[in-house]
């Protein structure tokens, strides 16, 4: 009995074990059928490991290598740069500089009449002037003769005091000719007046300012270039108006307007108008 259960269970765990050793075999051969497919449809998969393979060995290969020695390269010279000359010139300046200084010295000795004409505001007297200014010097004769009509025609100016008006024109037919020249013109327009370059005058029907005094003033004034230029204005067609010149008679008060005061002020205050102290 135990002889053939024995005999019987060994026939049976043989069967077994042939039926596992079937099953083995078929689960290589799948795997080897897989892997031909593999290597089939991808050829480069053995060739990129042969590739890997070299790579490696190549770096192993040069880690073995000695060092190779540095070659300093030969320098190449630069070469010269050239400049070539323009066709044509620079442009040269159309306008002064900033800062440039006015010309109020170089005399041209010819004069031109400033155009246009300004009414008078008064129902008085009328006197007619032109305004006239030497050609080169550095200002705009529209703006001086607007400085000069709103002179004439303030009412601190002579018309307070005289029965006249004035009216501005560009005809030859004027009264007065108010003449803004350079200290050389002026000298010569004043003749026989001694001007020695610096002051202005009034002869005949000339009313004369000199550039320089228009231009810069006096220092009295303290930079109010515009009062002085009253004064100027004021003074000298005060003298055609037929005043004379005064003096400084009570120091810290104006001075009088027919006071020459571009000369000096003897102690009195700037003063530009008529109405305020004439004489």
């Amino acid at each position: 009995m135990t002889s053939r259960w024995r005999g019987q269970q060994l026939g049976v765990r043989g069967r077994h074990s042939r039926r596992k050793g079937y099953r083995g075999q078929w689960v290589v051969v799948t795997l080897l059928a897989v892997l031909a497919t593999v290597v089939v449809a991808h050829p480069d998969v053995a060739h990129r490991d042969s590739l890997a393979a070299q790579v490696v060995a190549g770096v192993n290969d040069v880690a073995d290598e000695e060092p190779v020695a540095s070659v300093t390269p030969t320098p190449v010279a630069t070469p010269t740069q050239k400049f070539t000359t323009p066709l044509r010139p620079a442009p040269t300046l159309t306008r002064k500089p900033k800062g440039a200084k006015p010309n109020v010295l170089v005399s041209s000795g010819k004069l031109a009449v400033v155009p246009g004409f300004s009414k008078a505001n008064g129902v008085r007297d009328k006197l007619t002037y032109r305004v006239e200014i030497e050609q080169g010097i550095t200002v705009n004769g529209a703006a001086v003769a607007a400085a000069i009509h709103k002179t004439l025609t303030d009412p601190r100016g002579w018309q307070a005091l005289h029965p006249v008006s004035f009216e501005r024109t560009d005809k030859p037919d004027a009264d007065l000719r108010i003449i803004l020249a350079t200290p050389t013109l002026t000298d010569k327009l004043c003749l026989p007046l001694d001007t020695g370059g610096e002051v202005s005058c009034r002869v005949e029907d000339r009313v004369v300012l000199n550039a320089k005094r228009w231009i810069y003033a006096i220092p009295a004034y303290n930079g109010n270039v515009e009062l002085y230029r009253s004064y100027l204005v004021n003074h000298e067609v005060g003298h055609a108006l037929g005043h004379g010149h005064s003096t400084c008679t009570t120091p810290k008060t104006p001075a009088p307007v027919m006071m020459q005061q571009t000369k000096g002020l003897a102690g009195c205050l700037p003063n530009a108008w008529p109405t305020v102290k004439a004489t």
